[in-house]
């Protein structure tokens, strides 16, 4: 019981620098985009973060396993 206590800590602990508390699968389009901010696995937060801020300055954590954000990642990287 302790040990799964301590473990619970420390997921929420680092996780405290995350960005994105909730996320879409919903498709954007590149042309409401006004950048695009991708945030990976680090000691600070233990997932990939992708938030896409929009022209009309909104902020939206995308799914990273969404098949368009895939695409869109694939795209940007140039393969």
């Amino acid at each position: 019981c302790y040990l799964l206590s301590f473990s619970a800590i420390l997921e929420v602990n680092g996780n405290l620098n995350c960005r994105c508390v909730k996320t879409t699968s919903d498709y954007i389009s590149p042309k409401r985009y006004d950048s695009i901010e991708l945030r990976p696995v680090g000691s600070t937060c233990r997932r990939i973060e992708i938030i896409i801020k929009l022209k009309s300055s909104a902020k939206v954590c995308v799914n990273p396993d969404a098949p368009w954000v895939k695409k869109l990642l694939k795209r940007i990287a140039g393969t």
